[in-house]
């Protein structure tokens, strides 16, 4: 039996409006991770297999917080800088842990076609956690790409490293790939790319870029995303040290949510020795969720419902 025609108008435009309504808003989550180390006595590389068996340690405990977040309804998460296998590393011994990470254009999905551009375990196991959730999943690894004498920047030993953020979509295809640009003092296992990179991707709930730590407080990339290309969100792994020049993650992340007029999902390393903590999920109204702890070594889930469009909020400040 059919409802009266005047319920059924009531059902399809509240059905719409939940709709609009959902459209608007979407749950974003942040997972600061106390990342599992690589032994500080190690001066030579490790063997292929060793570099993935620590990798698997920390991705066992990602993977626990991406299934966490998806069950409660998150749409995407982030996860830290160096959250896969942490920074004690020369530009040898970090070799190991690198994998070559194709242009997302290729139109790849590392869980079902794990071997097209050769190994590639990690991308994989990100892609699998993607898709095995249905969940936005950011992750920070290392990028390698060979090159040879024809090129001028080639390094000595014929290949480029780069600290690289990857984003797979809840299908665990391969949606955005960052490189980046303003490397931190130390970071001399990476190489800088030649050109900064504004990297998006779009969603069904807004417009999305990605960059990483340092490149918070440079034009390139961090103003470009916002004052050019009109992201709604910056999603933002990082290793941020709470200590001067910086100051604390919190404060200056939510700060520069509020200044820039856009969502930032920043998902902190911890570390108590290296005073590395604070991780949140900042609005241009302020934190709506934050993490900071500088005693225990916990790492930490935060979720939060955000404006998917923070500039068409009635509340935009």
């Amino acid at each position: 039996m059919l409802p009266p025609q005047p319920l059924l108008h009531t059902a399809v435009f509240a059905l719409a409006v939940l709709q609009a309504l959902a459209a608007n808003t979407f749950i974003a989550a942040v997972y600061e991770h106390a990342v599992i180390l690589p032994d500080a006595a190690t001066a030579e590389p490790v063997s292929p297999h060793d570099a993935l068996a620590l990798m698997n340690k920390n991705m066992d405990v990602l993977e626990g917080a991406i299934k966490e977040a998806a069950q409660q309804g998150a749409h995407i998460i982030v996860t830290p800088e160096d959250g896969i296998y942490g920074w004690r590393f020369t530009r040898e011994t970090i070799y190991p842990y690198l994998e070559d990470i194709p242009d997302p254009a290729v139109d790849w999905i590392p869980c079902t076609d794990p071997t097209r551009f050769g190994p590639a375990p990690v991308q994989e196991r990100l892609s699998c956690m993607a898709r095995n959730h249905s969940i936005y999943v950011v992750a920070n690894m290392g990028d390698k790409k060979a090159c040879n004498s024809s090129d001028p920047g080639c390094p000595s030993d014929g290949r480029y490293q780069y600290n690289t953020d990857v984003v797979f979509d809840p299908e665990g295809k391969l949606v955005a790939r960052y490189h980046k640009y303003n490397l931190f003092r130390g970071e001399t296992q990476f190489n800088y790319p030649k050109e900064p990179e504004a990297i998006t991707f779009e969603t069904s709930f807004g417009k999305f870029g990605v960059f990483t730590c340092f490149d918070i407080l440079f034009h390139d990339p961090a103003v470009v995303l916002v004052s050019e290309l009109q992201v709604d969100t910056v999603l933002f792994p990082t290793a941020w040290m709470n200590v001067l020049p910086f100051l604390t993650a919190v404060e200056i992340h939510s700060a520069w949510a509020m200044g820039m007029g856009v969502n930032l999902l920043s998902a902190n390393t911890h570390s108590t020795s290296w005073a590395m903590t604070g991780s949140g999920l900042f609005t241009p109204e302020g934190p709506v969720a934050y993490h900071y702890d500088s005693r225990t070594e916990e790492g930490r889930l935060l979720l939060a419902e955000l404006s998917a469009h923070p500039r068409l909020s009635p509340t935009y400040p």
